[in-house]
């Protein structure tokens, strides 16, 4: 009896075991699988925004129209291309080419290969055709010369003629090239891209000294560095032989020329200021053009 009771419940438990089995292997969960066939679109690559740098500031010689949206302007001996727009155009109607201008612009990139480069502002400067001081500032042009001509000028070896612009101040008129800037008040001639590259020029009495603008000298240099007077025959092949005076000082920061010429019983003097950069290799060849070119007015 106790033995077929022991077989039922084997049979039993079979039964049991193998519907628990078949309901188990039905509820299992399917494995996740990728959806096919999704219909929502992916979100468009964006471009990168566009980058515009903050407004410079520059001054240059307007030299004429591309097409109907583009300018060039010469800034120091370099064409560069401006984009205007509409109402910019229009400030420029009164403007010719070959006038001096200062303007500011932006530089937009437009991706990693493009720029452009937009007028934002542009205003005309006097010049001496227009009745005023050559370089834009100072008073009347009186003088006979004409307002622009040409002046030889070497610059690392290289020996060329330039454009000039006749530039005024009481008493006398000289030629600056284009990256310079003349104050006729202040009597001071400078780099535009940087003013402590500068000229003072001083008109001196009739009665002069040159024994002691030669002690003049040597006290304002000597806090320079060490003071260096040029002889007449140092001077004879260089483009200031005509000097009455010429000396020097030197330091490993600037060097400054106390210069003397003397024209038609006029003597003037010229306090150069020359700090060591890439500008001084054309600063001072300039600078001897200029003041060469002085004349009593």
């Amino acid at each position: 009896m106790r033995k077929g009771n022991t077989v039922k419940v084997s049979a039993t438990l079979l039964v049991l075991l193998m519907g628990f089995s078949l309901v188990a292997c039905g509820s299992s969960a399917p494995a996740l699988q990728p959806t096919v066939g999704n219909t929502e679109e992916s979100s468009p690559a964006t471009e990168p925004p566009q980058q515009e740098s903050d407004a410079i500031e520059a001054e240059g010689i307007l030299t004429g129209w591309a097409d109907p949206h583009t300018v060039e302007i010469r800034v120091n001996d370099k064409a560069m291309s401006f984009q205007v727009g509409e109402d910019m155009q229009k400030s420029m109607d009164d403007m010719d080419d070959e006038d001096t201008v200062r303007f500011k612009y932006v530089e937009k990139t437009l991706d990693a290969s493009t720029k452009q480069l937009v007028l934002t502002e542009i205003t005309k400067i006097a010049s001496a055709d227009d009745g005023n001081q050559g370089s834009g500032t100072g008073g009347a042009v009186t003088s006979d010369r004409p307002a622009a001509s040409e002046l030889e000028v070497t610059v690392e070896g290289i020996t060329e003629k330039r454009t000039v612009t006749l530039a005024q101040a009481k008493g006398y008129s000289l030629y600056i090239f284009e990256p310079m800037s003349f104050d006729a008040e202040d009597h001071e001639l400078t780099m535009k891209i940087d003013p402590a590259y500068k000229v003072e020029i001083e008109k001196l009495p009739a009665d002069f000294n040159l024994d002691h603008l030669k002690m003049d000298a040597r006290e304002e240099l000597s806090k320079n560095g060490e003071v260096k007077a040029l002889t007449a025959e140092q001077l004879s092949n260089g483009p200031m032989k005509d000097a009455r005076l010429f000396m020097m000082s030197q330091n490993e920061k600037k060097t400054q020329y106390f210069i003397v010429k003397e024209l038609d019983g006029n003597g003037y003097i010229f306090h150069i200021h020359a700090p060591v950069g890439e500008p001084s290799e054309g600063f001072v060849p300039m600078v001897y053009a200029s003041i060469n070119s002085i004349m009593n007015e």
